[in-house]
């Protein structure tokens, strides 16, 4: 795990511009859709996280997966030991903390400028675990599709940011949706206990 972090670091440090305007982006984006949020209700922080995590870590292994096909690494990954598909489990983790801490910093950066616009619901331990174990199979069983298409289909981007825009309006994470949401579904679980 920790070679992953150091190997994905490296990418990054290589990588700078692109980087920097990454994160630029995403702290645009986050705090974007703060202000954007109607103040009468703020904002569900712990839900704007899980649509932010779940989509940004796909986005970023696509990326990086689509990245190694064009320049014929991936031919390299798959003569390892590990399968292709493992590797990529274990640099979700990586991904994660690299989305977790952009989060933090844009959330951080908000708070300063547009305190009120979002709360964090209070969980008891039993819900925060039941919480993890279903946002954790939804996004393995998504990560899983997308990783598995890309290499299927060397290029689906676009239809990756076609499923983030879908996330963002439609499961109710973050915009309230008019029919029964991801959101609906994760109150009712929760509710159930």
């Amino acid at each position: 795990m920790f070679s992953e972090l150091r190997r994905y670091v490296n990418y990054r440090v290589r990588y700078t511009f692109d980087s920097i305007c990454e994160v630029i982006y995403s702290m645009i984006f986050i705090t974007g859709i703060i202000i954007i949020f109607n103040s009468d209700k703020p904002i569900n922080l712990l839900y704007f996280f899980i649509y932010y995590s779940i989509t940004n870590v796909i986005l970023l292994a696509n990326e990086e997966l689509e990245f190694e096909i064009r320049t014929n690494q991936y031919t390299n990954i798959k003569t390892t030991r590990r399968t292709p598909m493992m590797i990529y489990i274990a640099r979700s983790t990586t991904y994660f903390i690299w989305s977790t801490l952009i989060f933090l910093i844009s959330i951080i950066l908000s708070h300063l400028f547009f305190n009120g616009k979002f709360f964090m619901p209070s969980l008891h331990l039993v819900d925060l675990i039941l919480m993890s174990i279903l946002n954790y199979a939804v996004f393995f069983v998504l990560y899983t599709m997308a990783i598995k298409l890309t290499e299927r289909f060397k290029r689906v981007s676009v239809l990756l940011n076609l499923f983030n825009t879908i996330m963002l309006f439609y499961s109710g994470l973050v915009f309230p949706a008019p029919f029964v949401s991801y959101a609906d579904v994760l109150d009712m679980f929760l509710s159930k206990k």
